[in-house]
């Protein structure tokens, strides 16, 4: 008789946590929905790169094309069309203009003489840098790419850190991500090489 009354107890002993642990789990079920996790932040990315969303997968971000002279394009470069910014004021040859998400900061000029060695005779040459820099601000509440097409005249080659992220033709192009509200700069440089007659007699 007491073993059988063990047994009983034991067995309602355990019905009660079987029943407890049905009882969390339905809780759970019954309360209010998890909060989502919160979003990751992307940290500033360097020129060139793209920014990722959490996972590792390339992230969906617009992207603002300007030129050489700080106009904001609309044009199709591989396949994505450049995107309008608030407060962009529209030229009458379809670009739009804005100081505060554009502008070059400086624009210098420089020259010095080179010497190299060529074929066992030391040749001489002037080397004169041009040095632009773009002041880029994002207006949006999301990343942006900023796209710089910059052109490079004849007999130029650009001889900055970073290189363009592609070249065609005479555009040299750069990709800048810059975060909501941040301001980014870009210095691109390039330069031209004169040669210099070797004295007479030489």
């Amino acid at each position: 008789m007491l073993r059988m009354k063990v047994r009983s107890s034991v067995s309602q002993w355990a019905s009660l946590v079987a029943l407890g642990a049905a009882g969390w789990t339905g809780c759970s079920h019954r309360s209010a929905p998890a909060p989502a996790p919160p979003a990751v932040a992307m940290a500033p990315s360097a020129v060139g790169e793209t920014p990722e969303a959490p996972g590792g997968t390339a992230a969906s971000v617009p992207e603002v094309h300007v030129n050489q002279d700080c106009l904001i394009l609309r044009d199709n470069l591989d396949g994505v069309q450049g995107i309008s910014v608030p407060g962009g004021q529209t030229l009458p040859s379809g670009e739009e203009v804005d100081p505060v998400v554009c502008h070059l900061e400086s624009k210098l000029t420089s020259n010095h003489v080179q010497s190299t060695l060529v074929n066992g005779t030391i040749q001489r040459s002037v080397v004169v840098v041009q040095q632009q820099q773009y002041l880029l601000q994002n207006p949006f509440a999301q990343p942006v790419v900023f796209v710089v097409e910059h052109s490079v005249p004849d007999g130029w080659t650009v001889d900055s850190v970073p290189q363009p992220t592609a070249m065609e033709g005479k555009i040299a192009t750069f990709k800048l991500v810059v975060q909501p509200g941040q301001t980014e700069r870009l210095q691109v440089a390039e330069q031209h090489l004169i040669p210099l007659a070797p004295p007479a007699g030489g």
